[in-house]
């Protein structure tokens, strides 16, 4: 007897494929979503924390060369300019300068508005420095 082989082709299940649900795409959507509303918030904090950190930095070389200045408004002066160069939104009343015969204090309290079309964050910054008189 001859044998003859056949060969059986498989064919791909549809079946199964239909009872899918599409959990993929929607996982994927939500992904990018999340990583769009990340982008959005860094592109409108980052900013705010680069020139506030270089404000902090600035404020403490005015407090620790404060001796070399013999009048605490021209710090004030000094540091006003500062904020404006760098968008701060600082004025005079917020900056409160102690000068004793053994110290330096600056203090100096702002608030940064953060919009967002659902919200308005209002971030507070407390800068407080301390530095001895020679």
């Amino acid at each position: 007897m001859a044998s003859t082989s056949s060969r059986v082709t498989q064919q791909p299940d549809t079946r199964s494929r239909w009872s899918e649900r599409g959990e993929g795409r929607l996982g994927t959507i939500f992904g990018l979503v999340v990583l769009a509303v990340t982008v959005y918030l860094a592109f409108k904090v980052v900013p705010v924390m680069v020139n506030a950190y270089a404000f902090r930095d600035y404020i403490e070389q005015e407090t620790r060369f404060a001796a070399l200045r013999n009048r605490d408004e021209e710090v004030i002066k000094r540091v006003l300019r500062k904020a404006e160069e760098l968008d701060l939104p600082v004025t005079r009343k917020s900056i409160t300068v102690n000068r004793s015969t053994s110290h330096f204090d600056i203090r100096v309290a702002y608030t940064i508005p953060i919009e967002t079309p659902v919200y308005t964050y209002n971030w507070i910054f407390k800068e407080e420095y301390r530095a001895p008189l020679f």
